[in-house]
Parts: structure tokens; C-alpha cells; sequence
């Protein structure tokens, strides 16, 4: 196969095309909303609790992997200075075109999250990373890097699929069907016929145990439970200690 992440790129350009519902904007009330120091991010139907932002007025926020038109125009709009960066040109269209007709000066950059070459050591106060690193076969590349560009006393935070999302096939049957355990972690979609869709569920050893390997300090979790019982995803907020 092809380079995984130019697949990964078309994979997501093509949901993009195709109206996939996590690729929403930010709407015009939570713009405003944002801008009259009411800032809410999404984390599914929850939000990323206001105590672990505090005050992001003037800091530097770098949303990885976070295109889209939703958290880097909201996190401009409360007054942080945002770079987005990420490898779906589709997506950083949303916030090209967001950014224009609000005026925001936002830095968008077309990149990997796994090699942030381009920002030097300790350039943000804040990363934020929506539900990516599926994509991604190596954690330690990522958090390596986000340990580098964030400043001493930096916040990471998180977002990402339980390894139960990748454990259960789902069974049909007469009755309705039933999940069944079937995979081992971790998982790898090429290893069952998923054709060029790439995706990799890594084990809770690889997101915690990683991020505290490279330094980081845990100190926030959350889980948000979807209505689907084996799709579940779970919320870390780390800092890089000073």
C-alpha cells in the first residue's frame, strides 16, 4: 500500500465530501457565544470542563489534527492565538473559509501530526487533539512531539475511542443481533478486509502509559458513552510539568 498517511488524507476528504456529521462548523451562536467569553468545546454530547482551559484569552492553542471549522474558530473568537494544523485539505477548508468570513487571524497549516517539524520547542500553551489518533499507528510519535512544541506547564488535552470500540463485531440475527469480543488489541483495519480504510484502536497502555512515558502528567479524565454500547470514548487533560 500507498504512503498510510496520503490514504488516511483521501479517506477523510472523501467523509468531508460526502457531509459526514463531525465535520460541522461552529454555528454563528456559539461563535458569538465564544466571542462574549462564553467558550464551550464539544466532547460528543458533553464538554471539555471550563477548569481545564481556564483562562485561554491571549494563549497560544495549537488544535492538532483539529480542522473542520468547530474548535479552532471558537477558540479564536474567545481571544487565543490558534494554529490549526492538519492533514485533510477538505477540512482545513472549513476553516479557511470560517476564518474569512469572521475575520479571525487563524494559522492553517496542512501537516502530520505525527512530525511537527515546523514549530520550534515550547511554542504553545495549550494542544487540543479531537478524536484523531485512530488514525495514527504510533502514539509515541505523537506525544513525543506534543511534549516538545508545548511550554513547561502546557496542557494537552485529548480526545479519543476506547479500545472497546474495537473489541465487539456486531452479529446479526432474527431476534435483533448481538455484540460479540472478537478482536484482540491492538487492532489494526487492514487486517480484516477494511479495504483502503486505515484505522487503528490502540490500547489503553499506549494513550495513558504513552503520554506518561514522554513526560506528561495525567490530571483529568472523562468518558463519553455513546447510545451504540460498544462506541465509547474518553477525554484526557495532561500538562507538561514545569
Amino acid at each position: 500500500m500507498k504512503n498510510i498517511f496520503e490514504q488516511v488524507e483521501k479517506n477523510i476528504d472523501g467523509l468531508v465530501e460526502n457531509g459526514v456529521d463531525w465535520a460541522v462548523c461552529a454555528s454563528r451562536e456559539q461563535l458569538c457565544a465564544a466571542r462574549a467569553g462564553k467558550l464551550e468545546l464539544s466532547f460528543f454530547y458533553r464538554r471539555v470542563p471550563e477548569e481545564w482551559l481556564g483562562e485561554i484569552k491571549g494563549k497560544k492553542v495549537l488544535c492538532l489534527a483539529g480542522a473542520g471549522g468547530l474548535q479552532a474558530p471558537l477558540l479564536a473568537c474567545a481571544g487565543a492565538k490558534v494554529t490549526v494544523l492538519d492533514l485533510s485539505g477538505k477540512m482545513l477548508d472549513k476553516d479557511r473559509k470560517i476564518a474569512k468570513s469572521e475575520n479571525l487571524p487563524m494559522e492553517i497549516i496542512k501537516g502530520n501530526m505525527c512530525d511537527l517539524f515546523m514549530f520550534c520547542g515550547e511554542s504553545f500553551d495549550y494542544i487540543i487533539n479531537p478524536p484523531s489518533l485512530m488514525y495514527v499507528p504510533r502514539l509515541c510519535a505523537v506525544f513525543g512531539e506534543c511534549y516538545r512544541v508545548l511550554r513547561r506547564g502546557g496542557v494537552f488535552i485529548m480526545m479519543a475511542p476506547n479500545p472497546i470500540n474495537y473489541v465487539c463485531d456486531f452479529v446479526e440475527e432474527e431476534s435483533g443481533g448481538y455484540y460479540r469480543a472478537v478482536h484482540k488489541m491492538p487492532f489494526y483495519s487492514g487486517d480484516h478486509g477494511e479495504g483502503n480504510w486505515i484505522e487503528y484502536g490502540h490500547t489503553m497502555e499506549e494513550y495513558l502509559g504513552g503520554l506518561i512515558a514522554c513526560g506528561f502528567v495525567i490530571n483529568g479524565y472523562m468518558e463519553c458513552q455513546m447510545e451504540d454500547i460498544t462506541e465509547l470514548y474518553f477525554m484526557t487533560r495532561a500538562i507538561k510539568n514545569g
